[in-house]
């Protein structure tokens, strides 16, 4: 026959629960950034089409993104170190370009594009960041030239292999 635990016992787990719970949560809401989408929910969501994609691919840089070869767009903010990583990371996949809010330095892409007052971030859907600040992260364009993955990543060269999945579900 199966004893029940005494009430005291089953309160006390609930309320330990409730505070890993509640501590978990504020953990999470720290690592938050400025640069992080402000609904996470939104944030490199790991699906292709999401929203209402795929859409025509602005041009960038270099007559980039053409249809052909897929293409990583990377938003960034000046003093961002991301385009070597990145474009080290995928080149052999795609080709990638920058939007930059600033103008910066952005070696090893196949083409750059200085847009402060965040034009091409707003055709290509970008949403804006927590902070208020123009949008980090990217957009995956296909070989016909639509654009079939955004997301807000505050730092995509630490997730090129998410950007390889993606490119390898095109």
């Amino acid at each position: 026959m199966l004893s029940v635990p005494p009430r005291r016992s089953l309160a006390t787990v609930w309320l330990v629960a409730a505070f890993v719970s509640v501590v978990l949560l504020a953990v999470a809401g720290r690592l938050e950034g400025g640069r992080d989408d402000p609904d996470q929910a939104e944030q490199r969501v790991g699906f292709l089409d999401e929203g209402p994609l795929p859409i025509p691919a602005p041009p960038v840089a270099s007559g980039l993104p053409a249809s052909g070869r897929a293409t990583v767009v990377l938003f960034l903010r000046p003093g961002a170190q991301e385009c070597r990583e990145v474009s080290r990371s995928v080149a052999s996949s795609a080709a990638v370009v920058a939007v930059l809010s600033g103008s910066a330095a952005c070696a090893e892409v196949a083409g750059v594009l200085v847009d402060p007052e965040g034009r091409t971030a707003a055709a290509y859907g970008m949403r804006v960041p927590a902070d208020g600040g123009p949008p980090v992260g990217y957009a995956v364009v296909d070989d016909r030239a639509m654009v079939r993955y955004r997301t807000l990543d505050p730092h995509p060269a630490a997730n090129s292999r998410e950007i390889m999945t993606v490119l390898a579900g095109l």
